[in-house]
């Protein structure tokens, strides 16, 4: 589904690691949140909360060319970037406890990897819901696997393959859990080491 010139567009260290495995796992998670994205059809505007340079965005973008999406990131060079490379995108420079007024409606947000990062992913999941989208899709690292995952790779080995920036570690049942406070859960799934859902508001 993406080739290896779609992972060479962008920076991101990530994208950049040419290692088969991790490209792979990558190529799956994509596939396995596009297929949730079918299902949340009918979808005409999608925002992505933590867009980053935009590799999910872009990609879903250009296989949607009548889509509307907006993407939001905190770091300004990573929107710069997006714009470069996907200039149909619009982008804003936001904090996800301070989305604010965005153009929406939005039928659809995506939050990939973003509120294991979060001090308050409650309240993230809060202000994610106050764009009143139609359906979300959301993803974070499963636990514990992610962490054993960067130990086996030799990262992060003296945080026991915990990285740095992550602050909440959720399993299946945990994030479902975090989801039904405040969401109606369609259905939850994995793509290792990652989780995957999609939900719609109560």
């Amino acid at each position: 589904m993406i080739d290896d010139a779609y992972f060479d567009r962008f920076t991101t260290q990530k994208y950049r690691v040419r290692n088969p495995v991790q490209r792979l796992l990558i190529r799956r998670f994509v596939t396995r949140l596009h297929g949730l994205f079918e299902r949340a059809e009918p979808v005409q505007s999608v925002l992505e909360v933590g867009v980053g340079e935009g590799f999910l965005s872009g990609f879903l973008s250009e296989k949607y060319p009548d889509k509307r999406f907006t993407g939001v990131d905190l770091r300004a060079e990573d929107l710069a970037a997006l714009r470069e490379k996907f200039p149909r995108i619009a982008t804003a420079e936001r904090n996800i406890y301070a989305l604010g007024e965005l153009p929406g409606p939005f039928d659809l947000v995506i939050c990939a990897e973003v509120l294991e990062h979060v001090d308050e992913p409650e309240r993230g999941l809060e202000q994610l819901l106050a764009q009143r989208p139609k359906q979300l899709i959301l993803t974070v690292p499963h636990e514990p696997w992610f962490m054993l995952s960067n130990l086996a790779r030799g990262k992060n080995l003296r945080r026991l393959g915990n990285d740095v920036e992550h602050v909440n570690h959720f399993t299946v049942r945990s994030f479902a859990r975090l989801l039904r406070t405040r969401c109606v859960v369609e259905e939850v799934t994995t793509s290792y080491p990652w989780i995957l859902a999609r939900a719609r508001p109560r």
